[in-house]
């Protein structure tokens, strides 16, 4: 299982998320507390090791304007947040993470529609009421290809959305942080920790069942 640690700002951040044993690193590209210029993303990913562990964040923007941030940065896999349609997807190039916030029989066919590499499964912002996404939905969602969990997913309760959905990969951004684009190492820690001791359990489960 993939654990993504978004919302990188810095290279000290991003070295810790990594050595804490994040999988992939989120830049984040559009609009948002933890945004990030060009410049400073390729100062981090200059320090990593890998990197290809980086994935472009990205919010309805032109497509001319993504594809330069792709190529000036070098990053080879595209988050996209906003209303894209399934031609945007796919005239990238790239590995495509596509977000979608909506949970019904509609949004459903929605994704269906989408030629991706994994999709992520968000909370709309302003959903107080709602802590996580629908896991039934999620269930559903993987029988079109890889399925992301995300959406306000912090140490508390990233165990229990992946002991029901067994998603592909889980994401993080304000969940791990002490202040929007600032990561708290015993945070990312606690959240890497449950999340790798979740999909241990779900692993041992399955085998169990066989």
């Amino acid at each position: 299982m993939k654990i993504k640690i978004c919302g990188i700002t810095n290279p000290a951040d991003a070295e810790m998320a990594l050595t804490e044993g994040a999988d992939l690193l989120g830049f984040i590209f559009c609009k948002s507390p933890r945004a990030v210029g060009v410049q400073a993303a390729r100062e981090v990913l200059r320090e990593l090791p890998d990197p290809s562990v980086g994935v472009a964040v990205f919010n309805n923007q032109p497509l001319d304007e993504v594809r330069s941030i792709l190529a000036e940065t070098g990053l080879t896999i595209a988050q996209l947040h906003g209303q894209e349609a399934p031609d945007f997807v796919s005239a990238l190039g790239v590995r495509v993470i596509k977000s979608f916030t909506e949970f019904t029989p509609d949004a459903l066919d929605n994704l269906r529609r989408y030629d991706c590499w994994a999709y992520l499964l968000d909370v709309p912002k302003g959903q107080a009421a709602r802590t996580h996404i629908d896991p039934d939905f999620a269930v559903c969602a993987k029988k079109y290809g890889k399925v992301i969990a995300s959406g306000k997913l912090t140490a508390d309760n990233v165990y229990e959305v992946i002991r029901r959905v067994r998603p592909f990969g889980v994401d993080t951004a304000s969940g791990t942080e002490c202040a929007p684009g600032k990561k708290d190492k015993a945070r990312v820690r606690a959240f890497i920790q449950n999340a790798r001791l979740a999909d241990r359990e779900t692993q041992r489960i399955k085998v169990e069942v066989r």
